[in-house]
């Protein structure tokens, strides 16, 4: 809906708001027996707060990208001094401090059915220029990102790019070209059409992704990857899902009838961290 002056204003017949940061104008439809995940639906009153973990603050000057980048790390309470495996996500304020990963990270940590880790939340300046084709920005990960992280934080050699829509495909492209540095890939909703020419997921037809995959000798790499039935991208997210499978890949495909919005992620952020940290 949009207002005399083009600005997008609620479903003025609901009073039911999207749980979405970007769009918090978007019209909310949900089914009869939709139920939230247990996870998703968790708020500090149901974790002790004085448990939580502890928070630390990155920046420096990117050499790679010619600005000043910052990150949050977050590190489960009690595992302070461990060396953990590192969780990188993309589009970090939103997984940060809107969707509150992290939470489901301590909750399942304390029910004793995961692993613990070191999340870092990257900030994007501009997520566009950032996630699409931009091989400065791999860079910036790999020779900028990871070392500082690693220079403030007790790392072990395991890491995990995760991200949604454009952030999944940012981080399939970073360890594909890095599979030294990263074992595990998590995307929820990956935006995986489009070429380094056309670079619109929502209007190309062809994925660089999936041929690339296609066309290249499987790499020491797994994969996670949901995505909602009535998403644009389930179609490309099942291909690439088909391909890694015969590839001989270890991959999770998930699916669930939802759309491309952060309820839909956050539905799955306990399924995707227990593919990534699941006990040995």
């Amino acid at each position: 809906f949009m207002d005399a002056q083009g600005e997008q204003r609620p479903d003025p017949n609901t009073s039911t708001q999207a749980d979405n940061p970007w769009f918090p104008a978007a019209r909310v439809i949900t089914g009869p027996n939709y139920q939230p995940d247990a996870y998703a639906a968790l708020t500090l009153s149901e974790l002790d707060a004085d448990k939580l973990g502890t928070v630390t603050r990155g920046r420096f000057n990117s050499q790679q990208l010619e600005a000043r980048r910052r990150y949050t790390t977050y590190t489960p309470r009690g595992y302070e001094d461990a060396a953990l495996p590192t969780i990188y996500l993309q589009d970090g304020v939103a997984y940060y401090r809107y969707a509150k990963l992290q939470m489901v990270l301590e909750a399942l940590i304390a029910q004793e059915n995961l692993r613990p880790a070191h999340l870092v939340f990257v900030e994007p300046m501009n997520r566009n220029d950032d996630y699409s084709f931009n091989q400065a920005y791999w860079r910036f990960v790999t020779d900028e990102l990871v070392p500082d992280v690693e220079r403030q934080l007790n790392c072990t050699d395991e890491r995990t790019l995760m991200g949604a829509s454009l952030g999944g495909f940012v981080s399939a492209c970073i360890a594909w070209q890095n599979p030294d540095m990263f074992s595990t890939v998590v995307t929820q909703s990956g935006a995986f059409l489009g070429t380094p020419a056309h670079k619109d997921a929502y209007k190309a037809t062809e994925s660089w992704l999936l041929d690339t995959l296609k066309d290249n000798p499987t790499k020491p790499l797994r994969w996670y990857l949901s995505c909602g039935t009535m998403d644009w991208l389930s179609e490309i997210n099942r291909q690439v899902a088909t391909v890694l499978r015969g590839k001989g890949y270890e991959v999770v495909h998930t699916e669930s009838t939802s759309g491309h919005n952060w309820v839909t992620w956050k539905n799955d952020f306990a399924r995707a961290l227990k593919f990534a940290l699941g006990l040995n």
